[in-house]
């Protein structure tokens, strides 16, 4: 007995010295990763505690030999995410850190000297390739009590290294999310989530698992077409009773197959079946009697359903027909209904009295609810947001459905009031979104005066739903008595009074809370109400003053959104926010902040990816350090007063966002000694315009070429164009007017097939316009205007401005002026608890990607204004400016032919010759200048049909005749689109055009109503001509003939001489 209570002291010192060797290596990682050290603290030597109190650790008593002992053992080790990572920070560092080598040096072989472990969570760390192959996977083979294994959301990779867990013989639950390997036996749960099998898994290898319960296959992009029999061979899976699905390429024939798994309960179809644009197949609906959960989200289904089939799931309890293409009104009839496309009367589908959960979200039904749904007593969630329903939201629907848990109404056409008060007998309900967009929906809260709510909300979402528009705006009142509210976004309701920040202290629990573009006012003091969960703060488009508080660490530090834009706060920056070390995402835009960027802002962050602190008065040299990595992608500073040089920034290497327009920063923008950038490497978007910045345009920025818009404008950028821009294949806008650029311009700019907008005006560029440009035929605004370029125009531009596809609106980078998106993605979804009797709510909210994108801008003449154009617009807007140039010849008339054209500069230039006829054409015309060159003729009459024409200008040209008759939009146009022609008559002109005097008429001619001025201008110059030299030689014939004529003519000659010669010379002698 003495010998086993050694041995049994033995392994228990083994297993707490394997423990303290396991988190040595995981501090040791850890500081090199984000500086933490104090992890897993309850892990100490010699603190007198047993290791089975440690966290992540439970131990049971377990038989240890045919003896037996009373030891407990380690029995459960949870190592899962010990950094803390969330989705975002998973595939960031995959690309940043995984593929880099950075991986936490574990052990693997320490983990045999658990003898009785069951379960193993090693999910979420930097375990990857290196260590596996180094210390040998195939170790756990000894863990022969293992039932539970968890390596998902880790950086492996390799298909060879998981052949030994097949010798797991109680291994029952594999989690290998994001991983390659072989299938094991012997599973009852069997997660490849995301395995990348790419359509090489064959399913008679799944056939073998014959005592697999819950296999999922989601987010394997596979495209196998099972045979007949691969799927008759699923029969031997009896116990197979949960399959997942979700997000393949699986044809329609799977359908068929599923019905060979007679035990199955819930199947997941998200996103995986191609159906094209046919319907779905009728004939081939799976026979599953015991069925409970159907899930078809995601799939583009359209046209006819088989919806009769629904009803021999007699046992269904959730239904998710999400993110498809239904449309009509929703049916309340199911047994003789083959299509979504109208209303019956019946009401079998309200019969479905187990439904539990019924999501009809993001499809196109219209019309209105049917009301017997208010008979489906037992639904827990309910989502039929993002549709066209119409109609005023019954009251019997709510107030009914007591078992409500989950209810989202969001982004529907409705209209009326809808009452808080029905809710008041909903003890179960945690989650509510009415967001909208119809200005003829409101949510009142205050109507029914002395109503009780009875329900302690997770999520309330009331956005631009006009909350309590009739009651002064008021926040609503029962908001005092919620104590656990996780996410509250109130945006877009013009709510009025002081900024609640109350509900930050009455819900401890608060991680997201959305206030902005409201009416709040005040100062933004937060002393008093510090809560450690608060994640994400929008107050934006406010009327908050004060500034940001000095304790703002202290009272959110665990804070990674922070949006204050918009608002009146002034004073500075306080340091604090650089020691928010979580913080990923900051606005401070549109303020009166001044002073400095506090230093820590763009050092400190390990996350910072997004910083916006646009339209301010923040100075200093910000930029003129060399910048280390950093996982930041977008960078604004626009508009401030910032001044210095640029300092190599070439390390931010997921920078692609970098606006900084509108400074005073100085200097070259240089290339290092290997001629490679010193601005980041992956821009998307770059603005330098509106600084001081000189010199040549670096040669380097031909490595941009991904870029998509260049912004180089307003400078004192000299010499000529790069030839590096010819690799700028992908850019969009390339502006870098108003420089002193000079030479001539490149042809190879006329390559740059996808270029939207080119603007090179307000520059010195000389020689003849290249015929090459009249290759961008995408191109919508060109401006040359205000240079030095000679010869015609080119016949071909004719071609411009036939964009294949819109550019802008489709850009996913674009959102509102580079602030916040204020259509954030958070969700809380229903967890699926098939075999319990309970629901449980599990908070899954995620960051959209599209956050702190920017619209593009640019400035064109039009209307004899520079005005902004930006975003969307400039899919519609299309000019072309050539004015102020030496461009001479007459106007060609192929330029009639841009009928999509919107403003036609050609003014101050020497052209000639008449104004195209075809000039009517240009049906979208705005403005049409064409002042201060030397063009003759008449205006032609046919340009009364330009019914878009704002402004017209043919001032100071040899124009002659009589203006187009007033009508349409000529009426509009007032003297000053004329003056300078003085042989022009009409109005609104003062001079009259005379008529010709009506006489008798040949009857051998057509009668004319031509007159004066409709004469043929060079018949009239050659008869001047010819007349005064028949005058002169009759003169002189005279003085030849007549000598005493002659003689006077001479005297008078000479007299008048003399004459001039004294004139002259007393007048000098005066002088």
């Amino acid at each position: 007995m003495v010998g086993w209570a050694h041995q049994t002291i033995s392994i228990e010192e083994e297993e707490k010295k394997t423990l303290l060797e396991i988190k040595s290596s995981l501090v040791e990682f850890s500081k090199s990763y984000n500086g933490v050290e104090n992890l897993l603290p309850s892990w100490v030597v010699n603190d007198g505690s047993s290791y089975c109190d440690w966290e992540r650790i439970n131990c049971k008593t377990t038989s240890f030999s045919s003896a037996g002992d009373n030891h407990k053992y380690v029995t459960d080790l949870s190592l899962g995410n010990m950094f803390s990572m969330n989705e975002s920070d998973y595939h960031l560092d995959y690309a940043s850190k995984g593929r880099r080598g950075i991986i936490w040096p574990l052990n693997v072989s320490l983990f045999i000297h658990f003898k009785e472990l069951r379960r193993l969570d090693l999910s979420w760390n930097f375990i990857g390739n290196t260590f596996l192959v180094t210390t040998g996977l195939e170790k756990l083979s000894g863990l022969k009590n293992l039932e539970t294994l968890n390596l998902s959301r880790n950086f492996i990779e390799t298909n060879n290294i998981f052949p030994s867990l097949s010798q797991l013989a109680s291994l029952k639950v594999l989690d290998l999310n994001i991983s390659k390997f072989r299938i094991p036996k012997n599973m009852e749960e069997l997660d490849l989530t995301a395995c990348d099998f790419y359509g090489t898994l064959q399913i008679q290898e799944l056939s073998h698992l014959i005592n697999l319960e819950k296999l999922d296959l989601s987010w394997n992009n596979m495209n196998v077409t099972p045979s007949i029999e691969e799927c008759m061979s699923l029969t031997r899976m009896e116990k197979l009773v949960s399959l997942s699905l979700g997000s393949n390429i699986f044809n329609k024939s799977i359908i068929s197959c599923l019905s060979f798994l007679p035990s199955l309960n819930t199947l997941d179809l998200t996103g995986s079946i191609e159906f094209g644009t046919s319907s779905y197949p009728i004939q081939e609906v799976p026979d599953l009697p015991y069925l409970k959960v159907l899930i078809l989200g995601q799939n583009n289904f359209n046209g006819r359903l088989p919806i009769e089939a629904l009803a021999s799931f007699h046992h269904l309890e959730i239904l998710d027909l999400s993110f498809n293409n239904f449309s009509g009104s929703i049916p309340s009839r199911i047994n003789q209904l083959s299509s979504l496309n109208g209303s019956l009367t019946n009401d079998e589908f309200c019969k479905l009295k187990n439904l539990h959960e019924l999501d009809l979200s993001y499809n196109m039904f219209d019309g209105k609810l049917p009301k017997c749904f208010n008979r489906l007593s037992s639904l827990k969630l309910f989502d039929i947001s993002s549709n066209q329903l119409t109609g005023v939201i019954p009251s019997s629907l709510i107030i009914n459905l007591t078992s409500l848990e989950y209810v989202d109404f969001s982004y529907n056409k409705f209209e009326g009031s809808f009452s808080f008060s029905w809710f008041s007998n909903h003890t179960k309900l945690e989650y509510v979104a009415f967001s909208s967009d119809n200005d003829k929906f409101e949510v009142e809260t205050e109507e029914a005066i002395g109503w009780t709510c009875m329900f302690q909300l997770d999520v309330l979402i009331l956005s631009s739903c006009n909350i309590n528009r009739n009651k002064g705006s008021v926040i609503p009142s029962f908001l005092l008595y919620q104590h656990k509210l996780r996410e509250l976004d109130m945006s877009h309701n013009s709510l009025e009074g002081q900024f609640p920040l109350w509900l930050i202290k009455n819900n401890t629990m608060l991680q997201i809370l959305v206030l902005g573009d409201n009416s709040f006012g005040g100062t933004l003091s937060t002393s008093s109400y510090r809560n450690t969960n608060i994640k994400w703060l929008d107050v934006s488009r406010n009327h908050a003053i004060g500034s940001i508080p000095n304790d703002i660490k202290e009272s959110f530090p665990s804070i990674f959104h922070l949006n204050m834009s918009r608002n009146s706060i002034d004073g500075v920056i306080p340091c604090s926010i650089g020691d928010l070390s979580a913080l990923t995402e900051i606005d401070l835009s549109h303020n009166r902040f001044s002073g400095e960027v506090p230093i820590g802002l763009l050092s400190n962050f390990t996350f910072l990816s997004l910083l916006i602190l646009s339209n301010n008065s923040l100075h200093g040299e910000v930029l003129s350090r060399n910048f280390n990595f950093s996982p930041i992608y977008g960078l604004q500073l626009d508009k401030n007063r910032f001044t210095g040089k640029i300092g190599n920034m070439s390390a931010l290497y997921y920078l692609t966002i970098l606006d900084i327009s509108d400074n005073f920063f100085t200097g070259l923008i240089l290339d290092d000694r290997n001629k490679i950038s010193m601005l980041p490497p992956n821009l998307w978007f770059l603005d330098l315009s509106k600084n001081l910045f000189s010199g040549p345009i670096p040669f380097s920025l031909n490595n941009f070429k991904r870029t998509k818009h260049i912004h180089l404008d307003s400078n004192k950028f000299s010499g000529s164009i790069p030839i590096s821009f010819r690799n700028l294949t992908e850019v969009l806008t390339l502006d870098i007017g108003n420089n002193y650029l000079s030479g001539r311009i490149p042809n190879f700019l006329g390559e740059l097939s996808n270029l939207r907008i080119l603007l090179l005006g307000k520059n010195n560029f000389n020689g003849s316009i290249p015929r090459q440009l009249c290759y961008l035929t995408n191109a919508t605004l060109i401006d040359l205007s205000n240079n030095l370029l000679s010869g015609a125009i080119p016949r071909c531009l004719q071609n411009i401005a036939r964009p294949s596809c819109q550019a802008f609106m489709q850009d996913s980078h674009f959102l509102d002026n580079g602030e916040f998106g204020d259509s954030y993605y958070y969700r809380i979804m229903l967890q699926r608890q098939i075999h319990g009797i309970f629901y449980k709510f599990s908070q899954i909210f995620s960051l959209s990607p599209q956050i702190g994108g920017i619209r593009d801008k640019v400035l064109f003449t039009t209307k004899s204004t520079s005005l902004p154009y930006m975003g969307d617009v400039l899919d519609i807007m299309s000019g072309l400016d050539l004015s102020c140039n030496k461009l001479t010849g007459n106007i060609p008339e192929e330029l009639g032919l841009l009928a999509q054209i919107h403003a036609l500069n050609l003014s101050h230039n020497m052209l000639i010759g008449p104004i195209p006829v075809k000039f009517s054409n240009l049906a979208n015309i705005e403005s049409l200048d064409l002042s201060f060159n030397s063009l003759t003729g008449k205006v032609p009459s046919e340009l009364i049909k330009l019914n878009s024409l704002a402004v017209f200008n043919v001032s100071f040209n040899n124009l002659s005749g009589r203006l187009p008759e007033r009508k349409a939009q000529f009426i509009t146009f007032a003297k000053e689109s004329y003056e300078g022609n003085p042989l022009l008559c009409g109005l609104p002109l003062e001079n009259e055009c005379i008529m010709e005097r009506p006489g008798p008429q040949p009857s051998n001619k057509k009668a004319s109503d031509e007159e004066w001025h409709d004469m043929d201008m060079a018949s009239f110059y050659g008869s001047c001509s010819s007349t005064w030299f028949v005058i002169m030689l009759g003169f002189a014939a005279v003085l030849y003939v007549n000598r005493y004529w002659r003689r006077w003519w001479f005297h008078l000659v000479e007299e008048s001489m003399y004459t001039c010669f004294y004139f002259i010379y007393d007048s000098v002698m005066k002088v």
